[in-house]
């Protein structure tokens, strides 16, 4: 056990030490990743599609915040998607402008879960920013995983009708399908749902009084939503999909147990009960120590 504390210290000392140098390259990677999963899911613009100019925009990216990265990411899948239809194009930026003025209104610190939540869509795993969020923020952040999962479902909804929307002789249109398979689906409700479901439990869970709270938390969380999305694919007859839903629930816990084991280093087996007072009230207090191993000094003898 001490050999795992020790190296995950050691690991947040050497990021600390070069913290300026890791975010430009989070930043980047995110850019990265984001800009790949609009080549593949969409890629209808070839001039921004070219794999050297999207290394060149995340290479550019590094040097931005986080949101600005998310900010780059929007402008980048509307122009592709206005290769794609003008009205998606349309509609996708109503939705984002929304979004925005949603997570203003309800003070969300963290809008680039917006565009997180698509990216991780992508990969089958959208509750990652779920757990992610319900882990690490407050309540405020709820408000920007809905809002990011409305643009993902969206957008995987023209993607897999983008071939009817490009076909001229065919009378489907993007409004028509964001009426029918959206509002209309009820899959889409199943999502939503779970994905609230899953921001709501973690984030009580982590919070309450309870011995190895955030592992209780993530798999509360990944056990309500597994089972709201299990039964959406079943009524609505998409069995097909539960192998993706098996996968990007197991991806959800790893990212838990990873999150644990970085960023809360309590030791529950020294758990004490405290109590004092002032003139006012008598205060019970539960304190869990934080895990320290004391470094070992080295005696250099000069002989």
């Amino acid at each position: 056990m001490n050999a795992f504390i020790r190296t995950r210290d050691d690991i947040r000392k050497f990021i600390l030490s070069r913290e300026m140098l890791f975010l430009k390259i989070w930043s980047a990677i995110v850019a990265f990743v984001g800009l790949i999963c609009i080549k593949a899911s969409f890629g209808y613009n070839k001039t921004i599609s070219q794999t050297w100019l999207l290394v060149v925009i995340a290479i550019i990216c590094a040097f931005f915040p986080i949101q600005g990265v998310s900010i780059v990411l929007t402008i980048i899948l509307l122009i592709d998607l206005l290769a794609l239809s003008t009205e998606a194009a349309v509609v996708a930026l109503v939705l984002v402008v929304a979004s925005y003025l949603v997570c203003a209104y309800f003070r969300s610190k963290n809008t680039y879960n917006t565009v997180a939540v698509p990216i991780c869509y992508s990969f089958h795993s959208p509750f990652v920013i779920s757990l992610g969020a319900g882990l690490l923020s407050n309540i405020n952040e709820l408000c920007s995983v809905i809002c990011g999962s409305v643009t993902a479902y969206y957008l995987h909804i023209i993607k897999d009708n983008a071939a009817a929307i490009i076909d001229e002789t065919s009378d489907v249109s993007v409004v028509g399908l964001l009426n029918e398979q959206m509002l209309k689906g009820r899959m889409f409700y199943f999502f939503l749902v779970s994905m609230v479901a899953m921001f709501l439990i973690v984030y009580m869970l982590r919070q309450s009084n309870i011995n190895m709270s955030w592992i209780v938390a993530n798999l509360a969380g990944v056990i309500v939503e597994f089972l709201i999305m299990l039964v959406g694919y079943l009524l609505t007859s998409q069995k097909g999909e539960i192998p993706g839903l098996v996968l990007g629930n197991i991806i959800v816990i790893i990212v838990g147990i990873i999150l644990n084991y970085f960023i809360l280093d309590l030791d529950y087996s020294r758990i004490e009960k405290v109590q004092f007072e002032d003139d006012d009230y008598y205060y019970y207090v539960t304190a869990v120590p934080k895990i320290r191993i004391v470094e070992e000094e080295k005696e250099v003898k000069k002989i």
